[in-house]
């Protein structure tokens, strides 16, 4: 119950930064438009597109968590974040979480703007459900790592968004030709983003593509929980994050 005060509390506070709401309105607008403009012609629309778009604008929300700590930082709060008896895991998974959960009013957001455009709108379902559940797992997860890993270098804010397209890429986000499928597969598999992705655009799924699933999601918990306790102890003990 306390954990989800604490969500609620810093959700709340970044709804109310217009440079997080418009990131979410602008990306997934601008790839759903983009689509539209591309198929426009011929009219040969998929009814994929405003998923494309909802994928866009959750991940790039999901990207202003990366270097939402070292903002933290420069604001002088973090020491307060850290200094407190409520595992640290907790506090900072509160504090990073709202950008992934705000992020999921893309899918719904490109719904009602493929409506205005008369674009087709397929792939309802539970398997589209289950698959957008997975993405924001897989997504808060990954953004939570990022962010530790960003909170080390002190111009992390700068090159943030370097994590936004390359990882869409390399996960699925977009077709790649035919011929350079089998040498792409083993970089998407290494991504805990691509299996939901694959769900949420209703592809075939190899049984290799859970098992990569489930041991890289478990990876990047074990390496978060091992940075954390590596963030904590520099910041404290070592001084080396400038927190104190």
């Amino acid at each position: 119950m306390r954990f989800i005060k604490m969500v609620n509390f810093q959700l709340k506070l970044y709804v109310k930064n217009s440079y997080f709401v418009n990131l979410v309105i602008i990306s997934t607008t601008t790839m759903l438009l983009y689509q539209y403009l591309a198929h426009y012609v011929h009219h040969n629309y998929s009814g994929q597109e405003w998923l494309i778009a909802g994928v866009m604008g959750t991940w790039a929300s999901c990207t202003t968590s990366a270097g939402a700590l070292g903002f933290q930082r420069w604001q002088g709060t973090l020491p307060y974040l850290l200094n407190t008896v409520i595992p640290r895991e907790k506090v900072l998974l509160a504090t990073l979480s709202p950008a992934a959960i705000y992020g999921l009013m893309a899918f719904p957001l490109a719904i009602l703007e493929s409506l205005i455009l008369g674009m087709p709108i397929n792939n309802l379902g539970m398997q589209l459900l289950l698959g957008i559940f997975l993405f924001w797992c897989a997504a808060t997860v990954l953004s939570y790592f990022i962010s530790l890993l960003f909170l080390l270098s002190r111009n992390s804010m700068v090159y943030e968004e370097l994590v936004l397209l390359p990882i869409l890429l390399l996960s699925g986000l977009l077709n790649v030709p035919s011929y350079i499928t089998n040498y792409v597969k083993p970089i998407q598999m290494l991504s805990p983003l691509t299996l939901p992705i694959k769900l949420i655009y209703h592809q075939n799924i190899q049984n290799s593509f859970i098992i990569a699933f489930l041991i890289v999601v478990i990876f990047f918990i074990g390496i978060s929980k091992l940075l954390t306790n590596f963030v904590v102890k520099k910041a404290f003990k070592d001084g080396g994050l400038d927190v104190f």
